[in-house]
């Protein structure tokens, strides 16, 4: 009786020994593949591997190589300066342009700097009449002090360099400032400076 228990016990022991050294290996195996899975890492980010840059954020405004896409409203000699202080000769008033005015003689042909569609028409003797022109990927075009064509309607499409307006007789909000076309262009509902997509040298005011 006791051999029988001696023997169980020696099985039972031998077993145990064998689940341990099982356990065990499976141990050192799982071991070894963590620290060659996290040593790959180290090497994949390693300084001296060369890196690819991310790519810049898109700029919130037109860049260089369009300019050729565009072509100047107006041929003009005087031409003011973007975001500059500007005291109104009729109001008195100071505050920043955001557009540029092209001088030019009254009725002056205005040309659609690209192609586009007339979003809108307005007219008004107090601060000058406006067309606005939808030049597609975000980009309008203000053109204010201005006579539309008699033909011109809303949602009518213009193509680059198209003649759709013409300089107005001085009047409203800029009487005393003499003949010109103030030009704004927005960029999906920003403001942004005519030079950047406008081949045009801005003297000052």
């Amino acid at each position: 009786m006791k051999e029988e228990k001696t023997k169980k016990r020696k099985i039972l022991y031998y077993l145990v020994l064998a689940i341990s050294v099982l356990l065990l290996t499976a141990a050192t195996v799982l071991t070894v593949y963590f620290v060659t899975d996290n040593r790959s890492d180290i090497l994949d980010n390693d300084p001296s591997t060369p890196v690819t840059p991310n790519e810049p954020d898109e700029p919130d405004e037109p860049t260089g190589g369009e300019k050729e896409t565009y072509c100047l409203p107006i041929e003009s000699k005087e031409i003011s300066v973007y975001n500059d202080i500007y005291h109104s000769q009729t109001t008195g008033f100071i505050y920043r342009h955001l557009g540029v005015d092209f001088a030019a003689e009254e009725g002056t042909k205005v040309a659609s700097i690209a192609d586009g569609k007339i979003e809108k028409i307005s007219l008004s003797k107090q601060t000058g009449n406006v067309i606005v022109v939808d030049h597609g990927n975000g980009l309008k075009g203000y053109y204010r002090f201005v006579e539309p064509d008699a033909a011109l309607k809303e949602g009518a499409s213009v193509t680059k360099g198209q003649f759709f307006a013409s300089v107005a007789a001085a009047y409203g909000s800029e009487a005393a400032d003499g003949t010109h076309l103030h030009l704004e262009l927005t960029l999906n509902g920003k403001t942004v400076d005519p030079a950047s997509v406008l081949d045009i040298q801005y003297d000052e005011k």
